[in-house]
């Protein structure tokens, strides 16, 4: 052991990704001290682009960082569904309306979101962070938690009253909180792709093509001429890496069914990557008594409700305000967040599982499906998500 870190009586936050960046910025708000240690050596633009919805700004604003983003990001207009099958949009809901107390509704490249995080965690001073230790053990004792990180070629020790794990679907915390759940492999792989919008796309809006068991989400990032698009259909590839290159027989397959919409000829003209969903049951325990599992660690889930990010970074404000409020009772601190948290997860993973059968749908499903769009009114379909929008944590 070639070296030990000290954080004395700070917070240590495994994962500078967007739930641990958020959740470093909500205690050091509070006053706590935090330590963050990271694999990597410096962010990257890994990853394409994600939905922002009013839940999460409401917290990005918190944060004192809404304002840097908003001058980085798109602001669609309009949600909407489209029947690849027809071509045609059979459900449209204007956001973002002008007089409307909706909250703010962005998409923007992930390392745009990311970055405003990264920024405001270096500059605090409350917040100390170190990139490039790659977390290899953890041993919980009775009053303190230790962490051994990989640093070049020497291993860094970590002594802190409390950890919280924010390093992904294959967090190496979740080891160390006993039933905490295990990333599963839905059956589905996720292709994802930066492309110029087509001449008849829906501008600034954001768009899900549905077709028979697969489906494509497109909004702008960046500009509005620069589209984010996001497939998802039934396969496996094997691997868990976020960037494995895509075979040309499974981008045929995917844009024969998006034929009749504007993005049917876009299979040879992009770089597209693809990565395996898993998912993690949020029914599993997030937490020990000085370990607490957040975001994708805690409860991974399918990116079919736009909802992912928005999860860790709601998690991250609830669980530093947990603990502001218990001081040092790091127990009970988890306990409330947890039970803060564990119902509106699940009701999340449960709209993430209606919108997967509802979006692939096929025969006679897919036209019940759109008929059931096309007669029921906009403010109906907008009531439905009064719950999952208008959360403020």
């Amino acid at each position: 052991m070639a070296d030990t870190g000290e954080t004395r009586d700070a917070v240590l936050v495994a994962g500078a990704g967007i739930g641990g960046l958020t959740a470093a910025l909500g205690l050091a708000q509070r006053g706590r001290a935090v330590t963050i240690v990271e694999a990597f050596d410096a962010p990257s633009e890994i990853g394409a682009g994600l939905q922002v919805p009013p839940n999460a700004c409401h917290v990005l604003d918190q944060l004192g960082v809404l304002d840097n983003l908003k001058k980085k990001a798109s602001v669609p207009k309009r949600i909407c569904l489209g029947d690849a099958v027809s071509g045609r949009i059979v459900l449209s809901l204007d956001v973002n309306r002008d007089g409307a107390d909706d909250g703010t509704y962005l998409t923007a490249h992930r390392a745009l979101l990311h970055g405003v995080l990264y920024d405001a965690v270096r500059s605090h001073p409350a917040i100390a962070l170190l990139p490039g230790h790659r977390i290899v053990n953890v041993t919980e004792a009775a009053d303190t938690v230790t962490v051994t990180a990989a640093h070049g070629g020497d291993r860094v020790e970590f002594t802190a009253p409390a950890v919280i794990g924010a390093d992904g679907i294959w967090s190496i915390l979740r080891h160390a909180v006993a039933g905490a759940g295990t990333p599963q492999p839905t059956g589905r792989i996720a292709m994802r792709a930066v492309v110029p919008a087509p001449a008849e796309a829906q501008a600034n809006a954001v768009v899900a093509w549905m077709a028979p068991h697969a489906h494509l989400v497109t909004y702008p990032v960046r500009n509005a001429e620069t589209r984010n698009l996001v497939a998802v259909i039934r396969g496996t590839t094997g691997q868990t890496s976020w960037s494995e290159s895509v075979d040309l027989e499974t981008l045929e397959g995917l844009f024969e069914k998006l034929d009749r919409t504007p993005y049917g000829d876009l299979g040879d003209h992009a770089e597209w990557t693809a990565w395996p969903l898993y998912s993690v049951d949020p029914h599993g325990q997030w937490h020990s008594d000085r370990i607490c599992l957040l975001g994708d660690a805690a409860h991974g889930m399918e990116p079919f409700a736009a909802q992912g990010a928005a999860m860790a970074i709601e998690d991250g404000q609830v669980l530093a305000g947990a603990i502001a409020d218990a001081g040092a009772d790091f127990a009970h601190a988890f306990k409330s967040y947890h039970a803060k948290r564990a119902e509106r997860v699940r009701r999340v993973a449960q709209r993430t599982a209606f919108n997967r059968f509802t979006y692939h749908q096929a025969g006679i499903g897919r036209i019940a499906r759109n008929l059931s769009f096309r007669m029921r009114p906009a403010s109906a379909f907008r009531a439905d998500l009064d719950w999952l929008y208008g959360y403020r944590a």
